[in-house]
């Protein structure tokens, strides 16, 4: 034990000032990684699709708005003859919307990954790693020849 108790205190000040300013620069990083106004200024469109796409994942969680009708014995039957070209054409239109929520939820994914990568070190490691491990676990599609 050469050093004396002077040398072991600045050594301890020194390393607790370090440990001060990297918490600092973390907290610091923290702020801005979380402060929404930052990135809305910085990209304004991603923040606007990515409300956008939660927007229409919070309205497929909470329903579809399509309500199916109960059946009553007192309503009067309707006919579906004369409304086949409509309900086709709304089916169409349905089936599209779907297509658009699903797309729109997988860009919304993505950037939000993307986004999380940035901001939380080896995230993107660990998130291949995870998926790595769920594609295992997976059984063949048939026909795949796997």
């Amino acid at each position: 034990m050469g050093k004396t108790a002077n040398q072991i205190e600045t050594h301890i000040e020194r390393t607790r000032d370090k440990l001060g300013s990297n918490i600092h620069e973390l907290e610091q990083k923290v702020k801005s990684a979380t402060d929404w106004r930052h990135h809305f200024r910085n990209s304004p469109m991603t923040m606007l699709g990515a409300a956008f796409g939660g927007g229409v994942l919070l309205a497929a969680m909470l329903g579809s708005g399509r309500r199916r009708r109960s059946f009553s014995p007192y309503a009067e039957p309707a006919s579906r003859t004369p409304h086949a070209g409509t309900d086709r054409q709304k089916h169409r239109a349905l089936e599209t919307w779907d297509n658009i929520k699903g797309a729109l939820i997988g860009v919304a994914a993505a950037r939000f990954k993307d986004f999380v990568g940035e901001v939380v070190p080896g995230f993107n490691e660990q998130f291949q790693h995870t998926q790595a491990q769920k594609n295992k676990s997976l059984p063949a599609a048939p026909g795949s020849g796997l």
